[in-house]
């Protein structure tokens, strides 16, 4: 529904000059200016439809109107009006105190009830003329109907209100929403089915996964470059494969290749 903020400068109360003009003649005192103001915000705004006064409970055949029934405002101290919405019955009760006007809204369905207690002589300027001269507050008065009335009973859509769709981001196909992190990306390549390293841990022992030996240096720790690292000879690895006695340097894998710390031939024979 359009906010009050917008309902004077919109056309939020359009069609009101219309419903006062058919009832003009008939109002006498600012209570029913309020009733006829509800009126309006139901027909208009909600598509309910008057089927008459009174407050009988049985569901009647007729459509009903959006205009004030007669004898609408004939009672001195109270009003009852009908309304029909999607086959259900609402009752409207207005009662009038020494200051101040009490309305109720039921649905007879659902047995659900809403008041509100609105002061006439504060919220009326006038009983004859345009809205803003008859209601200067109407825009304020139309929102307290819509949120302490019609919200507490009525569960449809005002048709000023339009439909907010939530739009989802698609997830990546093969994505897991239980998986930390984003699967890694670039060079190192990943066996399938292996999850990603969680939470940024070096990606140590991933070689060893793999039978083709690719995606990391097993469980050794890349050394950095020689610099810095102080006296030491750096690990080295014997590439083999066919041998070719042709060319020099190449032969079986030598055997002496990373050796443990303290290595002692002799301990073995």
């Amino acid at each position: 529904m359009e906010s009050a903020s917008s309902a004077k400068t919109g056309d939020f109360f359009y069609g009101w000059d219309l419903l006062y003009k058919t009832v003009q003649s008939d109002v006498d005192k600012k209570p029913d200016l309020l009733i006829a103001l509800v009126h309006f915000l139901l027909t208009k705004h909600y598509n309910f439809r008057c089927v008459g006064i009174g407050d009988d409970k049985t569901l009647p055949e007729e459509e009903g109107s959006e205009l004030l029934p007669d004898n609408w405002n004939d009672d001195d101290t109270k009003y009852s009006l009908r309304y029909v919405h999607d086959k259900m019955l609402y009752l409207l009760l207005g009662h009038i105190t020494e200051d101040a006007l009490l309305i109720n809204l039921m649905d007879i369905n659902t047995k659900k009830v809403s008041n509100i207690c609105v002061e006439p002589e504060t919220l009326v300027a006038a009983v004859k003329g345009g809205i803003n001269t008859l209601m200067p507050s109407a825009s304020e008065i139309v929102d307290r109907y819509r949120k302490e009335l019609l919200d507490p009973v009525f569960t449809g859509n005002s048709r000023e209100v339009t439909t907010q769709t939530t739009t989802t981001s698609p997830r990546p196909s093969g994505s897991d929403p239980l998986r930390i992190g984003e699967p890694r990306r670039g060079g190192s390549f990943t066996p399938g089915g292996f999850e990603p390293r969680p939470f940024g841990f070096p990606d140590i022992g991933r070689g060893d996964l793999d039978p083709l030996g690719r995606g990391g240096p097993g469980n050794l720790f890349t050394f950095p470059s020689r610099p810095n690292m102080g006296p030491g000879h750096m690990p080295r690895f014997d590439p083999f494969g066919p041998i070719n006695p042709n060319m020099p340097g190449q032969g079986g894998p030598n055997p002496d290749h990373m050796r443990p710390p303290n290595w002692d031939p002799d301990y073995y024979m």
